[in-house]
């Protein structure tokens, strides 16, 4: 009751101001100051009424000054410790600031007598220069092929199907979810960008349409501005495997039905284009997009680059799979060479038992152009790639609100390397001069003087263009899709696989390599953060540097077989680059639509027998 008749007189101004406070003060540390002073201090005993007469306006005026002064010394207090709080963020961001700055100026620190950020500016070549008789006498601990990889165990992972039961489970599916028996309508997608973007597009429809129980026609591929290819789905791969192997799942057609065609005059693309977001979720096709689809019973997507997110039920995860690993095979042109590359290669390499290493060198000049990083070529490069820049992609790079820190870019591990900084990690790795390289690659900058270094550190490296004749390479030029496919297969079955640069063609890659090999993808992915810095190093001894790529070696090849948790729907990474564990179901099978092709799978029985 006291406490009650003790609220109840509290002046109302005060609940006033607090809540004020509350408001006006985002950071909550005034609200917390208040709130503490009031909650925490206990109330003092209340003191016995005084006979007192009538206050004089005088008593009355001495009161409220006296009030005034104390609320006057509260808010004083309350703001000086705001005011203590908030200085040391005043004081640390000008040092955040002045860090940074000095972090992107580092190259041009010189000017003020500072020297630069280790790893801003390159000099791998002179590097290369430095300390190329050490390397050149260098054979005595080379690595054997057989014996690169620490790590021989399989990868213990649930299959959370088996290939039997796996058609009776999506049916079982397609059944619960649909209001009526029968396909939803017809889904057509336009697949963008190069080889491995079209086919992470080809798996996410197949996936869309398990979703909506539609019927997919077979993707169509946008003429990529960059890549310039008009390939179309049966140049790249074979339709006819496509159709069969999906047979079951989804139902697959060349083309819409002529009494739909009627409708849009024979053209496809005057179907009204369906924007979906990206990485859009399960709900959103089925809130969305599939009354869309039943209303209208048919639906354009484009582009569909990323339109579905990863985490999805393992039914429609399951497609995914099928898909990239048995429904898409290469088309038979594309098939019946690289299987020739791939003998070839291993022909080359009898010094390491037919085994090889294959390097994704992306040092082409739009690569160079569009990193923005500095190598070696002076002020004529930089207003060489300065045109490049503004003739492919007009004033992207000219944009008020980019900045553009070719150190800061190196620093961070974001420029190509450079085919001497590939030679020097795999030296100093141990891989002898008697190893087989296979460069995948387009068209490399300034090839002539860039891969010089590189073929005296490894005088067996090959080329699609060194391993095919001009008249078998004649039907793939101005094909870069087709010539992307070569260069996958050729990766695809070599006993190491070095990744340089990002970007769709090594994670696909390095997925595929997974799923062949247990889950140990056989990749060397690099350190460049910091390889940069040690490559800078004008006083680091060979020795040294070894030490350093053996260490780079030994934690590539533990994180090859790092296997990530996917628990049921919350799955983060990318099941093209990760396949396990939902793609194991798929394993182990004899059917040699699981290869690429049947000379592949030989090949793949040779790799197991000589290990």
């Amino acid at each position: 009751m006291a406490a009650h008749i003790a609220t109840a007189m509290k002046p109302k101004n005060n609940n006033s101001n607090s809540n004020n406070n509350s408001n006006c003060c985002s950071n909550g540390y005034s609200s917390d100051v208040s709130n503490g002073s009031d909650n925490n201090s206990p109330s003092p005993p209340p003191s016995p009424p005084k006979p007192r007469l009538t206050p004089s306006l005088s008593q009355c005026r001495r009161r409220l000054r006296s009030k005034t002064k104390s609320f006057v010394r509260r808010e004083n207090l309350g703001s000086g410790l705001n005011f203590r709080r908030n200085l040391r963020y005043l004081l640390l961001l000008p040092l955040l600031y002045i860090s940074g700055l000095l972090m992107c100026v580092g190259p041009f620190s010189g000017f003020w007598g500072y020297a630069s950020v280790p790893g801003s500016v390159y000099r791998s070549y002179e590097n290369f220069q430095r300390l190329w008789d050490d390397i050149r006498l260098d054979n005595s601990s080379a690595l054997q092929l057989s014996s690169v990889w620490k790590y021989k165990r399989r990868v213990k992972v649930q299959k959370p199907c088996s290939n039997s039961t796996a058609r009776n489970h999506f049916s079982m599916y397609r059944t619960s979810i649909m209001e009526s028996p029968g396909s939803s309508g017809y889904l057509i997608v336009d697949a963008n960008g190069g080889l491995n973007q079209q086919r992470s597009a080809i798996c996410n429809a197949v996936a869309v349409a398990g979703l909506l129980n539609a019927i997919l026609v077979i993707p169509r591929f946008e003429l990529n501005s960059v890549w310039r290819d008009p390939s179309q789905f049966g140049d790249i791969y074979d339709e006819e495997h496509f159709i069969n192997n999906l047979k079951g799942y989804v139902n697959v057609v060349r083309e819409l039905p002529e009494a739909l065609m009627e409708i849009y005059d024979q053209n496809i693309s005057n179907i009204p284009n369906f924007r979906v977001q990206a990485w859009a979720t399960v709900n959103y096709y089925l809130g969305v997009v599939l009354p869309i689809l039943r209303d209208q019973r048919v639906i354009r997507i484009a582009p569909f680059a990323n339109r579905l997110t990863m985490n999805v039920p393992s039914h429609i995860q399951l497609l995914r799979c099928i898909t990239n690993y048995k429904a898409l095979k290469f088309s038979p042109p594309i098939s019946s060479l690289a299987e020739k590359l791939v003998s070839r290669m291993i022909e080359r390499s009898s010094m390491t038992g037919g085994k090889y290493v294959s390097v994704h060198l992306r040092f082409e000049q739009d690569m160079v152009a569009f990193s923005c990083c500095v190598y070696e070529g002076g002020e004529a490069e930089k207003l060489k790639m300065d045109s490049f820049r503004e003739q492919e992609w007009k004033g992207k790079f000219k944009r008020k609100d980019g900045v553009i820190v070719p150190a800061l870019n190196r620093i961070e591990g974001k420029c190509p390397l450079t085919p001497v900084e590939v030679g020097l990690m795999l030296r100093g790795m141990g891989f002898d001069n008697n190893t087989s390289i296979y460069i995948a690659s387009g068209k490399i900058y300034q090839a002539e003087k860039h891969l010089a270094p590189l073929r005296e550190m490894f005088p067996l490296l090959y080329t699609k263009e060194s391993l095919a004749t001009p008249d078998e390479l004649a039907p793939f030029e101005g094909h870069s899709s087709k010539l992307a496919a070569l260069d996958y297969t050729v990766s695809l079955f070599s006993e190491v696989f070095v990744t340089t640069q990002g970007g769709n063609f090594p994670q696909f890659l390095m997925g595929h390599r997974r799923f062949l090999f247990n889950g140990h993808s056989k990749t060397i992915k690099p350190d460049k953060r910091k390889l940069v810095v040690l490559l800078q190093d004008m006083d680091i001894s060979w020795k040294a540097f070894k030490d350093e790529m053996e260490v780079m070696l030994a934690e590539s090849d533990r994180k090859g077989m790092m296997v990530p948790r996917v628990k049921k729907f919350n799955r983060k990474t990318s099941i093209y680059t990760y396949p396990l564990p939902e793609c194991a179901c798929l394993q182990g099978s004899n059917n040699s639509t699981f290869r690429l092709t049947e000379g592949a799978n030989v090949l793949n029985s040779h790799h197991e027998s000589t290990r």
